[in-house]
C-alpha cells in the first residue's frame, strides 16, 4: 500500500509520532510519504494514496487549523478510503481528562465532515525546557495539579508506543 500520513504539531512531539508511524509502516513492507501540514506541497496527488493517517495534537481544545482545513478540503477522499486520525494530548494520559479527549475528537471530525475508520487518543509531551515562564505556570496549574506525573525541572513524554504500533498495526490489516 501507498499511505500518506499528514501531520500537524505545535510542540514537535506529533511530528515525532508522525515520523515513528512511518518508519513502523516501512517496516512491514508500505510505502509511506510523511508530509506536515503547515507546509503540504500544492502539487500532492492523494488520488495516487491508498490510505490516510492524520495525526494531529490538541492545544486549548483544538486540533492545528492545518489540519482541519486539509481534511475539511478533502473530507470525500478520506472517506471514501481507509482513514485513521491519531490525537495527541495531555488529556488521553489524565484519568479523569479521557472523555475530554474524545469530546475533542468528536467535534473536530462533526467539524469538518470526517469519518475515520480508527482513532486513537495519544498522550503526548511536556517540554518544560522550551516553555516560557507564562507556558510553565500554566502547566503547573492545569496538568500537575491534576496528575502530579510531571516534574518541571525536566522534560516528560507520555506518549504510550505500544498502543502506537497495535493501532498502526490493526489499521494496516483493516486498509489491506
Amino acid at each position: 500500500m501507498n499511505i500518506l500520513i499528514v501531520y500537524g504539531t505545535t510542540e514537535g512531539q506529533t511530528r515525532k509520532i508522525a515520523a515513528w508511524t512511518a518508519t513502523h509502516i516501512r517496516e512491514r513492507g508500505h510505502q509511506v510519504e510523511l508530509q506536515d501540514s503547515a507546509a503540504l506541497a500544492s502539487d500532492l496527488k492523494l488520488g495516487a494514496f491508498h490510505a490516510f493517517i492524520v495525526a494531529a495534537s490538541v492545544h486549548h481544545k483544538h486540533h492545528q487549523d492545518t489540519i482541519t482545513n486539509f481534511v475539511f478540503a478533502h473530507h470525500e477522499l478520506l472517506n471514501s478510503k481507509p482513514s485513521a486520525l491519531v490525537s495527541v494530548s495531555l488529556s488521553a494520559v489524565l484519568e479523569d481528562e479521557k472523555t475530554e479527549a474524545q469530546k475533542y475528537v468528536d467535534h473536530f471530525v462533526s467539524a469538518v465532515g470526517w469519518q475515520p475508520r480508527m482513532t486513537l487518543l495519544l498522550g503526548g509531551a511536556l517540554r518544560f525546557t522550551e516553555y516560557d515562564y507564562f507556558q510553565e505556570q500554566v502547566v503547573k496549574f492545569i496538568v500537575m495539579k491534576r496528575s502530579g506525573a510531571a516534574s518541571p525541572e525536566r522534560d516528560s513524554e507520555f506518549t504510550d508506543w505500544n498502543a502506537l504500533a497495535d493501532f498502526v498495526d490493526r489499521f494496516l490489516e483493516t486498509a489491506g
